[in-house]
């Protein structure tokens, strides 16, 4: 008896809400290069940081052509170049633990980004697209995906409604 109580408490101390693991992940766990932790972890002081909303139609459900794509996904507009204290904020959730985390078992929901930031130094591009439906995000380099996780940030949704503040999708975000 005192077995399974111990364990029961172990297991509720463990797992949260939904089946989510409390804790967090360290942004080097996700993501892989040193490139683009660089990029991360200086990321008020690269040469460029923009963000653009993209597409996030499911697929085949859009008629759209678009003229540009990032990852396979159109961009709707863009690029907004970050000013420092966005670029600040950023960096603040990208670099927070506490940002990054894994479902006990994986969510049914297909990887739709809204959002795509392209981070840029004189040797290295970082793009990272968010999808707010699964609270999912990836990082790629210009040629591979070289992480991903998903992601508990009520500052990121923040950010993302006053970069677009005219995109009514966006501003519905919950």
């Amino acid at each position: 008896m005192k077995l399974i109580i111990t364990s029961s408490i172990i297991l509720l101390t463990l797992v949260g809400c939904n089946g989510q693991f409390f804790g967090g992940k360290s942004v080097e766990s996700v993501i892989e290069g040193e490139g683009a932790l660089f990029l991360i972890n200086n990321l008020n002081k690269i040469q460029s940081c923009e963000v653009y909303r993209v597409d996030d139609s499911y697929p085949g459900e859009s008629d759209v052509v678009f003229g540009k794509k990032i990852h396979g996904y159109g961009v709707i507009s863009g690029p907004i170049e970050l000013g420092f204290n966005d670029k600040v904020l950023l960096s603040s959730i990208l670099v927070d633990p506490n940002t990054y985390f894994d479902y006990s078992k994986p969510i049914d929901c297909l990887f739709r980004p809204g959002i795509a930031f392209r981070l840029t130094d004189n040797s290295n591009e970082l793009n990272l697209l968010i999808c707010f439906s699964c609270n999912e995000l990836k990082y790629f380099t210009s040629s591979e995906k070289v992480g991903g996780s998903y992601f508990r940030s009520v500052k990121m949704k923040e950010l993302a409604k006053k970069l677009f503040s005219e995109d009514e999708a966006i501003q519905s975000l919950k």
